[in-house]
C-alpha cells in the first residue's frame, strides 16, 4: 500500500486525462500492500446499492471505490479507472482460477506475473491496492488516456485499451452512483447557495424566458430543465423525482437528444470547451469546484440558462435551483462546455 505522504492532483484538460502524481514511495506488484483502511473511516465511503449491478458486485465496487479514493488522495478519476479495469476483467464479481490460467479476483491477476500471493488477488481490498501501487509505477502514466494507463498495468491481449475503454462511462456511472456515508463530508454538493429570485419559483426571476438566441437543442434543454425546479437533490438520482449536480444536466440533454455520461469530470470533456466567457451560449454546462472538488477537478455543475443565470441541483437543503452567475461560480470556474 501507498504511504500517506502520497498525494494526487487530477486535471482534464483539451480531452485529455492527466493525474501529476507525487510519491514518496512507489508499490510494486508482488508487494503486499501492509494493510487497507477501515471503510467506515472513509471521509464519502460507498454504502449502498448501485443500479444495474447485484448486491455482491456493488459491494465489490463500494471496496474499490473506498481503497482506490483513499490510496489516491480522494481523487474519484482514479476511482474511476480502478472500477474501469475491474469491471472490464469481472464485471465486478470476486472470480476464482479460470480455465488455463491461475487469473483471480476483480482485476483477474495473476501470480505468475508477479501480483503478491493467490489469497491477495482475491481479497477485494488488497487487489485494488495492488492495482493502485503498479498503476503509480507505470513510468509515464499520468499523461495516458487512462485505458491505456490500464492496460500497462494489467497487460490484457487488448495492446490499445480498446477493452477498458469500452467501459470507461460505465465506471463512471458505477462511480457516481455510489452512496457515502454521512461523516459530514459534502458530496457532489454546492453549500450554501442562494436563490437568485423568489423561494416560490425556487430562484428563477419573476420574468424570465428562455432567450431568443438559444437554438432548439438548447431550448429543450432549458425546458425540461426548469421543469425540474424543485425537485430534491439526492446522490446519484437522474430523474424522474429526484437529481445530482451531473444528473440534472445529463437529462436536460438527454431531453435535446444529447446523450451525456453521469458523471461531473465526464462531464467536462463534453461537449467543446468555451474559452471565453463573452461566448457563452444558453445550455452550456457551467463546472465548478462544489463542496468536495477541485478547479482543476470539479465536483459540481449547473446549465446556463442565460440572462447570467445558472441551475443545478444544489444540496439536501435546497434542491433544484437557479442562482446568478456570480452566486453558482464564486468558488471558482473549472470550465464551461457547449453542448451541440
Amino acid at each position: 500500500m501507498l504511504p500517506k505522504s502520497m498525494f494526487v492532483v487530477v486535471a482534464l484538460l483539451g480531452g485529455a486525462f492527466v493525474l501529476a502524481v507525487a510519491v514518496t514511495a512507489a508499490g510494486a506488484m508482488g508487494t503486499s500492500p501492509s494493510s487497507v483502511v477501515d471503510p467506515a473511516v472513509f471521509a464519502c465511503t460507498p454504502a449502498g446499492p448501485i443500479v444495474g449491478l447485484s448486491p455482491v458486485q456493488a459491494g465489490n465496487a463500494e471496496t474499490v471505490v473506498a481503497v482506490t479514493e483513499t490510496m489516491a488522495g480522494g481523487s474519484p478519476s482514479v476511482a474511476q479507472v480502478a472500477v474501469m479495469a475491474a469491471y472490464t476483467e469481472s464485471r465486478l464479481d470476486n472470480l476464482g482460477s479460470q480455465a488455463g490460467t491461475d487469473s483471480l479476483g476483480l482485476f483477474q491477476q495473476r501470480v505468475s506475473q508477479g501480483w503478491g500471493t493467490s489469497a491477495q488477488e482475491e481479497n477485494p481490498a488488497e487487489a485494488t491496492s495492488m492495482f493502485v501501487s503498479a498503476l503509480l509505477g507505470v513510468a509515464g502514466w499520468a499523461a495516458m488516456t487512462p485505458w491505456i494507463a490500464a492496460q500497462d498495468v494489467q497487460r490484457s491481449e487488448f495492446s490499445d485499451g480498446s477493452n477498458y475503454r469500452g467501459n470507461w462511462g460505465v465506471a463512471g456511472r458505477i462511480v457516481s452512483q455510489v452512496d457515502r456515508l454521512d461523516t459530514g463530508a459534502a458530496c457532489g454538493e454546492l453549500l450554501g447557495a442562494v436563490p437568485a429570485g423568489p423561494p416560490a419559483r425556487f430562484g428563477l426571476p419573476l420574468r424570465y424566458t428562455i432567450p431568443a438566441i438559444a437554438d432548439p437543442a438548447e431550448t429543450a434543454a432549458i425546458s425540461y430543465a426548469l421543469a425540474q425546479l424543485g425537485k430534491p437533490y439526492v446522490w446519484g438520482a437522474a430523474g424522474p423525482e429526484a437529481f445530482d449536480c451531473s444528473g440534472l444536466t445529463m437529462m436536460a440533454w438527454a431531453a435535446a437528444g444529447v446523450a451525456l455520461d453521469h458523471y461531473t469530470l465526464d462531464q467536462l470533456t463534453e461537449g467543446t470547451p468555451v474559452a471565453d466567457l463573452s461566448m457563452i451560449s444558453p445550455g452550456d454546462l457551467v463546472l465548478i469546484p462544489g463542496s468536495d472538488g477541485t478547479l482543476a477537478a470539479p465536483g459540481h455543475v449547473g446549465i446556463y440558462i442565460g440572462d447570467g443565470l445558472v441551475e443545478s441541483a444544489v444540496d439536501p437543503a435546497e434542491g433544484v435551483i437557479v442562482q446568478t452567475w456570480a452566486s453558482f461560480t464564486t468558488g471558482g470556474l473549472s470550465g464551461i462546455r457547449h453542448i451541440a
